[in-house]
């Protein structure tokens, strides 16, 4: 029953929408507490990608034909997804100290600002009344959710038809890759939505429709051959092209964008699991500590 009323609240009009409750879903783990953890790891892997972009590209330059490969595509949006991911919670980290200092001639903001941390953050449907987010939030959302998708079809994809290449910059491109992208839905309270799957599958078709104008133009791969893939050869064989290119788009990256909307929903049923027995112990606790001050009176009395 439960599963059923989540999946038809999905399916509603507003959910291709890009509205939230609670921006600070998009900068927060539910894991931490203190935001300090949650910052360090997106800084370090921002440095990773940033890092393994650079170096892969100046140990074996392959210049602007590169751009061409959805793998390059692919990385560069996952890169410029932790680019900004970092850049968000170092302003939300910041501007969060900012309001603490400055609440401290205003009681009344602290509590407003405990008021809105009580509420639910739950990433699918949270509870707390839907706000228009900033242009960047919105921005960041449409821009993880094409990095995640579009990273873990570039991983299934790759090992499935071309998978020949074990070198490190094939793990590192079409393995690692994914890796980072199933950590980061984990460990962060990034918002998903089921119907989200739209924005990698326009991304998808965009890509397919560049692929053919290159290809009408006389445009080779890297080693001058006139496909891109071999499974993309409009000219030697375009039923195939056509039918993995429409696979690709209607069901393969849906199919994607399913598999970490279903890892959101483990995610947030854990994390309230452990919040609610974490508020357990607690009430245990302070009923020990209550107790004990009780028996400590009536001694002394």
């Amino acid at each position: 029953m439960a599963c059923r009323g989540l999946f038809r609240r999905e399916f509603r009009l507003k959910s291709f929408c890009v509205h939230h409750g609670d921006p600070r879903d998009f900068t927060r783990s539910p894991w931490f507490n203190n935001q300090v953890p949650f910052v360090v790891y997106r800084t370090a892997v921002c440095l990773y990608q940033v890092i393994t972009f650079t170096t892969a590209h100046s140990l074996s330059p392959r210049g602007p034909k590169a751009l061409v490969y959805l793998t390059q595509l692919g990385f560069i949006i996952l890169t410029l997804h932790t680019i900004v991911s970092v850049l968000l919670c170092f302003i939300d980290y910041f501007g969060n100290r900012r309001r603490r200092s400055e609440s401290l001639d205003d009681p009344t903001t602290i509590a407003e600002d405990e008021v809105h941390a009580t509420k639910s953050t739950d990433a699918i449907h949270p509870t707390s009344q839907l706000t228009t987010l900033s242009w960047y939030y919105r921005g960041y959302w449409v821009l993880y959710n094409v990095a995640f998708s579009t990273g873990l079809f570039i991983t299934i994809a790759y090992w499935a038809l071309l998978g020949n290449n074990k070198s490190t910059f094939s793990i590192l491109f079409h393995g690692i890759n994914s890796v980072i992208i199933v950590m980061d839905i984990l460990i962060s309270r990034l918002p998903y939505r089921l119907l989200h799957f739209v924005y990698p599958s326009c991304f998808a078709l965009v890509y397919i429709l560049l692929t053919v104008i290159y290809w009408a133009a006389g445009g080779t791969d890297i080693k001058n051959r006139p496909w891109i893939y071999p499974f993309l050869d409009y000219g030697g064989n375009p039923g195939l092209a056509a039918g993995t290119a429409a696979l690709s788009i209607v069901v393969a990256i849906p199919l994607c964008h399913g598999v970490f909307f279903c890892l959101v929903c483990a995610r947030e049923k854990l994390a309230r699991c452990v919040t609610e027995r974490r508020i357990s112990l607690n009430d245990v606790s302070n009923r020990e500590n209550n107790c004990k001050q009780n028996n400590t009176e009536i001694t002394t009395l």
